[in-house]
């Protein structure tokens, strides 16, 4: 049987020493650091401050027995995690369910059998390491995800699979004025450190108001709102007008002077790419026209579609742009400028 790679940590809570004796020559030879307590107070205050990978914990103590001693383990952050074993001479079917229902995770009878319970706490001490590097993984793989994809994918509402669909949405662009001299004029750290710090900015303020964060290029940030979740549609273009609103502003604190294009209507959301490897985006018509209409905005202004000023012209100051061309459709685009706060 192969231990994990570190030596686990072990607590084990038991109000006769005999058992104590037992248990820890059975633990120490396989190499287990361990930690003793004899009552379910003494108990706490160990957990608390030892943080062991696993606890031993007996059911039949005085002052404090072993079910109410787990209650409060499992009622504190900090300990809830750390997986409970039962031990006790009771094998009634109720005691053992209410063990289980408290957030035990097994239990061995006395008097003990040292292969019986060597596999149990090596089984559970296993089960609890892989949850930890699954927890792990999944928090690296967070960070290549929009904290609405990611919390969507993980609570099963959105499925992994290539699949698409046709929404209403409010779809923003944005980048930096100048950008390419800015780049020739630092030095890679000194960029690195200046790029980073914005774009950490910028998309802090799209989650606040609850934009779907799409992507970086390079400078450019691309971001709906309306999916996975929405507020309605008059809602959710509202939202991603006072973010640009905020963008701007915060940019503006930086010495940043930015340019956004929003568009709102029908876009097919989804999954797309391959059977290896998808990227959950946004495509169609009203993405282009939103990603045109970035370009023509004025330095430290944000620019914003018809349809989109019939969403949110009754809550935001606009003023009326014109009529605009744009790169890729061969129609006049009404424009309205949004009034920064």
């Amino acid at each position: 049987m192969n231990e994990p790679a570190k030596n686990p940590r072990i607590l084990i809570v038991d109000d006769t020493l005999q058992n104590l004796q037992v248990l820890g020559t059975i633990l120490r030879e396989k190499g287990y650091q361990l930690n003793v307590a004899q009552n379910g107070q003494k108990a706490l205050e160990m957990a608390v401050n030892a943080l062991p990978d696993l606890i031993l914990l007996d059911i039949m103590m005085p002052e404090m027995d072993g079910m109410e001693a787990c209650r409060r383990l499992k009622a504190q952050e900090i300990t809830r995690d750390i997986p409970i074993i039962f031990l006790t001479a009771k094998v009634e079917t109720d005691d053992i369910v209410k063990g289980f229902e408290l957030g035990a995770v097994d239990y061995i009878t006395k008097p003990f059998n040292a292969h019986e319970l060597l596999a149990r706490v090596h089984t559970h001490l296993q089960l609890r390491a892989a949850r930890e590097r699954l927890a792990l993984l999944a928090s690296k793989l967070s960070h290549y995800l929009s904290p609405t994809i990611y919390a969507s994918i993980f609570s099963g509402e959105t499925d992994a699979t290539i699949a698409a669909y046709r929404k209403p949405l409010t779809v923003f662009f944005s980048d930096i004025v100048g950008f390419t001299p800015l780049v020739e004029a630092m030095a890679p750290a000194e960029l690195t450190d200046w790029l980073n710090n914005y774009l950490n900015e910028m998309a802090t303020i799209c989650h606040q108001y609850g934009g779907t964060l799409d992507k970086f290029m390079g400078d450019g940030i691309m971001g709906f709102f309306g999916d996975p979740e929405s507020q309605g549609q008059d809602r959710d273009a509202l939202q991603c007008v006072h973010m640009a609103q905020a963008m701007q502003q915060r940019a503006n604190e930086l010495d940043i002077a930015i340019r956004i294009g929003i568009n709102s209507g029908e876009c097919t959301v989804g999954n797309f790419g391959s059977d290896n490897q998808i990227a959950y985006t946004i495509i169609g018509p009203n993405v282009n026209l939103a990603a045109r209409l970035e370009p023509s905005a004025d330095p430290g202004k944000t620019l914003i579609s018809e349809s989109t000023y019939r969403l949110v012209g009754n809550d935001v100051a606009c003023s009326a742009h014109g009529n605009i061309r744009v790169k890729g459709i061969e129609r006049d685009i009404t424009t309205y400028w949004v009034n920064n706060t």
